[in-house]
């Protein structure tokens, strides 16, 4: 018999690697009018289409793939947004996500609390999509999937919704400051609708929409694609 690969063999393009460090604090500071943040030297790319300005982060990169040690449970801001603003598989980036008549493929876990009746209608990701193959082997190994159970959906309309990230305001020297906020606020999506706070986030994971949702057999989709 054969046994898989363990998970720590296949690394997801976006999770983080050892040696990988933010570039934030020395280089933030407030827009000339005062009206959110900015990077003293900020390029073209440090902003999303709809102007949100995003965390640095260096990259080790082997003949531009990453390299290093895997930091299980953290994801590289640039590869997050990469692999979810063009929809491609967050594992090997290279093929694009897999896409039926029934929309784009992506894995979730069900709520540990109170399962709402229209679930996964509607619920917010920042997990981007996956090809069939890469699926295949992420509810096979991936640790998280397995203790949590994998539920394989597909979305019609995976609309931008917003980012995941920290919220600034302006400390005493006048120079941008995180806003302390609880534990369970974390991780609570900006949306992009929000021109309020927008100019002073710091976003980390773009996050998707899912509209138009419907659960699929994942074993029944690989099993016909391998025929």
């Amino acid at each position: 018999m054969t046994l898989p690969a363990p998970w720590s063999a296949v690394v997801p393009y976006v999770t983080a690697r050892r040696g990988e460090e933010p570039e934030v604090a020395a280089m933030l500071g407030l827009r000339p009018d005062g009206g959110g943040l900015c990077y003293l030297d900020e390029g073209p790319d440090d902003r999303d289409d709809q102007g949100v300005l995003w965390a640095r982060c260096s990259q080790s990169r082997d003949d531009g793939w990453p390299v290093g040690s895997p930091r299980w449970g953290l994801v590289h801001p640039s590869r997050q947004r990469e692999t979810m603003q063009g929809l491609r598989c967050q594992v090997c980036i290279v093929s694009p996500a897999s896409r039926t008549a029934s929309g784009y493929l992506f894995l979730a876990t069900r709520p540990r609390d109170a399962t709402p009746p229209d679930w996964p209608e509607g619920v917010l990701t920042w997990q981007p999509p996956l090809c069939l193959d890469c699926a295949a082997t992420a509810v096979e190994r991936c640790p998280h999937l397995l203790k949590h159970g994998a539920v394989a959906i597909r979305a019609r309309v995976p609309r931008l919704y917003g980012v995941v990230g920290t919220l600034y305001t302006t400390g005493a020297d006048l120079r941008p400051v995180p806003v302390v906020v609880s534990d369970e606020a974390k991780d609570v999506p900006l949306p992009y609708k929000d021109h309020l706070l927008r100019p002073w986030f710091l976003a980390s994971q773009l996050v998707r929409e899912l509209r138009g949702v419907s659960v699929v057999d994942l074993e029944r989709e690989i099993a016909t694609a391998r025929l």
